[in-house]
Order: C-alpha cells, then sequence, then structure tokens
C-alpha cells in the first residue's frame, strides 16, 4: 500500500573476515567461459577466411628470397666459414622404394673448367622425378660433360611403379654414380623411377621446380660450365635446343624435323647432341643414316 523506509541501511556485498577462503560467483564464471568460448570462434573463423592470403604472402616472400639469393649468387664476394653456413641437406624420403644399388666409378677423361655457380647446386639436394616408360638418357652423361665434378647421383624404384619386366630391362642401364674428387663440391642427385608426366619434374625446392630435359640439361649447364664457354654460340644453341623441347612436348609426331639438326662427322658431347639423342634414342623407325649416329653416340655415352 505504501512504502516504508528502511530502519537502517544495508551494504549491497557483506564482508566477512572469519571466513577461510572466498568462492567465486559461478554464475559470472559460467557467463566469461561463454563470451572466452565465442570469441576464440571469431578468431578461428577469421584465421580459416584469411588462410589463402597468409599463404599468397607467404608464396611472394619465397619468390623474393629465391630472387635475392640468385642475384647474391652472382656477385663474387668472398664469404668466411661458407661452408658452415649452408643448411644440411635433406634426403627426400620415399616410402617402399626398393632399390638396386650398383656403384660405377668415373675417371676423368677431359679437363673442364667449372664456375662458382656450383654453390647452387651443392646447397641441396636435387631430386628428378623420372618415368621409366620415357627415361632421360641424358643423365647417364652429366659425369661425362662435368668430369671434374664429384657426382653422387642414386636411382629409386618407386613403389608405384610395377614389376614389369620389360620396364626394369629399359631402366637397368642407369646405375648409381659415386665419383670423388679433391674437393668439396660433390653435388647428388636423387632420381626416382616414378610414373609422373611431363617427365622429368626436377625438384630443387618447394619453389624451385623445372620440368622437361632440356631444362635438367640448362640447369647443370649453367650452374657449371664456365662464362666463356656458355657464351660461345649461345643464341644459336638455345633456338636448338628449345625446337627439342617444343617437339619433344608436341602431341604430333614431328621427329623428321630433328634429322636435319644431325650430321653424320658431328658426335661432339654438347648439350644439343646429347638432346637429341636422348630423345631419338628412344624412336622406332629411325633412316640408317640416323640410326648410325645414334649408335655412335650410345657406344660413346654408355660404355
Amino acid at each position: 500500500m505504501y512504502k516504508l523506509k528502511p530502519v537502517f541501511s544495508v551494504p549491497l556485498e557483506l564482508k566477512n573476515t572469519c571466513t577461510v577462503y572466498k568462492l567465486k560467483n559461478l554464475q559470472e564464471k559460467a557467463i566469461n567461459v561463454q563470451i572466452k568460448s565465442k570469441n576464440v570462434n571469431d578468431d578461428m573463423e577469421l584465421s580459416n577466411e584469411g588462410i589463402e592470403v597468409l599463404l599468397n604472402k607467404e608464396h611472394e616472400v619465397l619468390n623474393k628470397l629465391m630472387q635475392l639469393e640468385y642475384r647474391l649468387s652472382k656477385l663474387n664476394f668472398q664469404f668466411s666459414d661458407e661452408k658452415d653456413n649452408l643448411p644440411i641437406p635433406k634426403i627426400p624420403k620415399v616410402s617402399s622404394m626398393p632399390y638396386h644399388i650398383v656403384q660405377k666409378k668415373h675417371h676423368k677423361k677431359t679437363e673442364s673448367k667449372i664456375n662458382n655457380d656450383i654453390k647452387n647446386l651443392i646447397k641441396t639436394d636435387i631430386v628428378v622425378f623420372a618415368d621409366p616408360e620415357n627415361p632421360p638418357y641424358s643423365l647417364l652423361a652429366l659425369p661425362i660433360l662435368w668430369p671434374n665434378v664429384s657426382w653422387d647421383i642414386s636411382y629409386h624404384i618407386h613403389s608405384s611403379v610395377k614389376n614389369d619386366l620389360k620396364i626394369l630391362k629399359t631402366i637397368e642401364i642407369f646405375t648409381n654414380v659415386s665419383s670423388k674428387y679433391n674437393n668439396n663440391t660433390t653435388i647428388k642427385v636423387f632420381v626416382i623411377w616414378q610414373y609422373n608426366k611431363p617427365s622429368p619434374k626436377i625438384v630443387k625446392s618447394s619453389t624451385d621446380i623445372l620440368f622437361g630435359e632440356v631444362q635438367l640439361l640448362r640447369l647443370f649447364n649453367h650452374n657449371l660450365t664456365t662464362e666463356t664457354q656458355r657464351t660461345v654460340d649461345q643464341t644459336n644453341s638455345d633456338k636448338i635446343l628449345d625446337l627439342i623441347n617444343d617437339i619433344n612436348c608436341s602431341t604430333n609426331d614431328r621427329t623428321s624435323e630433328l634429322y636435319n639438326l644431325i650430321t653424320d662427322s658431328n658426335t661432339i658431347l654438347d648439350l644439343k647432341n646429347i638432346a637429341l639423342w636422348s630423345l631419338l634414342y628412344k624412336k622406332h623407325n629411325i633412316p640408317p643414316n640416323i640410326e648410325k649416329w645414334i649408335e655412335q653416340m650410345k657406344n660413346i655415352i654408355i660404355s
């Protein structure tokens, strides 16, 4: 009916000085937990939405780092303890990979000069995924082209490759190479026989991947051959290598276009002849004069 005035005022919170410890408000704790979980969900949603942007940023940064590394490699700075600063190479792990180990020694045949860019090949191991149905025979010529380099080339068979006797017969010509010289510049190449197209696939890092046998030869030529040797007839050589690569990647049979690039007396081991030989060695119905040239190159490379 009417409101009475309080006789004395009572505080909203009573403090008892005799308690051992004070209990927290359970309702307030539950409210805080709900608020925190909601914030966590919001953060997760934001991170999921922005993950693609972050990956793109990371890819841009990695590309810039690779460009800077390439530019720095062109400068002839002498760094102290360069070997200690190099990252430890990681051997690629492939599950269920039985492989045959046959050691093959390549003796020094000719004097060849090597440029300082070889450090680009020894910082990390090179992995080559090669299709056994389209083997890159130019791998056999690497120790012959650069005999003064210490090579460590090993071949492995992936579990996805079936036990096809014809396939195994084809790739048995590829044997492990271990050539050591008085230097610390060993180039390690891991070749994995695996059905994949395009072949071969050359992996130097997660951001440095090449495709094709011509690109494989260019990679080693760029980092191993001296500047003077690279500039001689470079334009003509690049045109021929581009033509070989185009014909190899073409869906039409353009093998006859390669015949004009071959002369019976020209059996020099250069990039053009090795790329030509590797491509034609896998072809059938070759003219007799071309077959003779292929056999001559085979006797030089496969001894």
